[in-house]
């Protein structure tokens, strides 16, 4: 006979080891599925306001770049016939998204973002200042706010994907 079984074997040994990986395997797995729980709970109760800040970014950030176009075109007497209409309405809600971003949901946010949205708000005041005061003309003005939008739109898109388990 090629398969001989009489030898002397430890069945409850065997049977123990068995119930113990079982038990490990059974163990990560639960850790696992609780850990992807918590994850779509948090992405669940972000999702409305990271979407509605995003799009408002993103409108925000093409808004931007219209104006920058209409006074660079202004600027070098080209005819210009970007439509901006509706910019001042995109703008006021995206600065209230952006208060209530850091008013309302910042306990729900990570501080990478937290500390992006302050940046932003210092930037925006730093050209505002030097826009009074005649560092910046126009075009300058909305080409460094578009830049300041853009590097707020990667670090919000960065935490939508790690949040969305992306």
């Amino acid at each position: 006979m090629v398969f001989d079984f009489r030898f002397n074997f430890d069945h409850s040994f065997t049977l123990s080891l068995i119930i113990a990986a079982a038990s490990i395997t059974a163990t990560a797995i639960h850790f696992d599925s609780t850990r992807k729980q918590r994850k779509d709970r948090i992405w669940e109760i972000n999702k409305g306001s990271l979407i509605e800040l995003s799009k408002a970014l993103a409108d925000a950030i093409d808004v931007s770049s219209k104006l920058s176009d209409r006074e660079f075109n202004k600027m070098n007497n080209i005819p210009d016939d970007t439509c901006t209409k509706g910019s001042v309405e995109i703008n006021k809600k995206f600065q209230k998204t952006i208060s209530d971003s850091l008013n309302v949901y910042k306990p729900l946010l990570n501080s990478e973002l937290i500390s992006a949205i302050e940046k932003y708000q210092q930037s925006e005041k730093n050209i505002g200042y030097a826009f009074e005061h005649g560092e910046f003309n126009v075009f300058e003005a909305y080409d460094h706010q578009g830049s300041a939008q853009k590097d707020l739109q990667k670090v919000v898109s960065c935490f939508i994907k790690e949040v969305a388990g992306i």
